[in-house]
């Protein structure tokens, strides 16, 4: 069970890809809203998908989270945590449930708004 600096490395990644992922999606959108009090339709309705994205990865993130804590303090209360490695596993599961959802959302629209621009 020592893979712990592994998951804490591939954690750190996907906050890196995240990261990266949310500039070229900003670069991307920041065009679109940029006309002054002039929205487009296709502002309008970038800027509708972006909100409702963001309660939506939210959301499922909150109850992702919550399910993997339920886990965690089952296995604890089962007497399956027996050393602060395993406490740690399971937080770290807790912690990618958590951001899952918005990491698997700023990837695709990275992927989505950066079609064309720059070789992404």
């Amino acid at each position: 069970m020592n893979r712990l600096p592994s998951r804490v490395v591939a954690l750190s990644f996907a906050a890196l890809e995240t990261g990266i992922a949310a500039s070229i999606t900003i670069a991307a959108r920041a065009p679109l809203f940029t006309g002054a009090g002039h929205s487009s339709p296709e502002a309008t309705a970038e800027a509708l998908r972006m909100v409702a994205e963001k309660m939506e990865a939210a959301i499922e993130g909150a109850a992702a989270a919550n399910v993997a804590m339920m886990s965690l303090w089952t296995r604890m209360m089962l007497g399956q945590i027996v050393s602060p490695a395993s406490l740690a596993h399971g937080l770290a599961d807790v912690a990618h449930a958590a951001t899952q959802p918005v990491h698997a959302r700023v990837q695709a629209n990275a992927k989505r708004l950066g079609k064309g621009r720059n070789g992404f």
